[in-house]
């Protein structure tokens, strides 16, 4: 009985603290949020890099998510999909009335990979959608002016 209390406990802090975070990426806006704002969200990234090319330009890294800044606001967030985003019907439907632009990723020709991306132009997203697996591996949301 014991033992049963500490699993039932330990799962749902995971489950809060999962839910908690994915609620913390749904506050990143691209074009609103500066560098500070997310990192206060979602801690010290575990990786950091700045452009070579514009020092402005850094990318932070976590473990699910990759967030791109320019001049200290957000311009674009990666992010694996949630359970219910991983079918690209999801995405058709749930955009059916608005533009979509649906084109294959060009990729090296022996590597075998048939990526495709559904770009959503009116809300700022990108969506990747891995042709072999028939499943969505990451959405992308970006600063649309």
């Amino acid at each position: 009985m014991k033992i049963t209390k500490v699993v039932v406990i330990f799962t749902i802090l995971l489950i809060s603290t999962s839910c908690a975070r994915r609620f913390n990426v749904a506050r990143i806006v691209p074009g609103v949020t500066s560098t500070n704002q997310v990192i206060k969200y979602l801690n010290e990234p575990q990786y950091f890099d700045r452009s070579s090319f514009n020092g402005r330009e850094e990318v932070l890294i976590w473990d699910d998510v990759t967030v791109q800044t320019d001049d200290d606001t957000v311009t674009a967030v990666h992010r694996m999909p949630a359970s219910h985003e991983t079918s690209l019907q999801f995405w058709r439907q749930h955009y059916k009335k608005s533009t979509q632009n649906f084109s294959k990723v060009s990729s090296r020709i022996d590597s075998g990979e048939h990526i495709w991306q559904l770009n959503l132009p009116q809300h700022g997203i990108n969506v990747v959608y891995d042709e072999n697996l028939d499943q969505v591996i990451k959405v992308i949301y970006y600063y649309v002016e």
